[in-house]
């Protein structure tokens, strides 16, 4: 799928309000349609509640979803406004994802 594509699909899911941080496009270029389906399941089941969101220590009215599939260096992270909204998907390599981990105060 296009990168385009899997955008729409996920504010579909998620919120037209979600914004992409991080190398989204590059990751979602390099990923293979398997791993793309794979990230719009989390998210669908992220969005229907199906998984726990782990609270932010730095922002307590934050909620924060990971997404940590086989492969060695891809992360994600999905934020949301406790009892709202999505608020942003980042989506990079290994690295990055650490420092938005920190920044996050996990």
């Amino acid at each position: 799928m296009q990168t385009e594509e899997i955008k729409n699909k996920l504010k579909e899911t998620l919120g037209e309000q979600l914004e992409f941080e991080g190398h989204f496009n590059a990751v979602i270029t390099r990923m293979n349609e398997q791993m793309q389906e794979h990230l719009l399941q989390w998210a669908e089941k992220c969005a229907l509640r199906e998984l726990d969101p782990d609270p932010s220590p730095a922002d307590h009215n934050l909620l924060v979803f990971f997404f940590k599939p086989s492969i060695n260096n891809i992360r994600g992270v999905l934020t949301k406004r406790k009892n709202s909204y999505f608020i942003a998907l980042f989506l990079d390599k290994h690295k990055y994802y650490d420092l938005e981990r920190r920044k996050l105060g996990f």
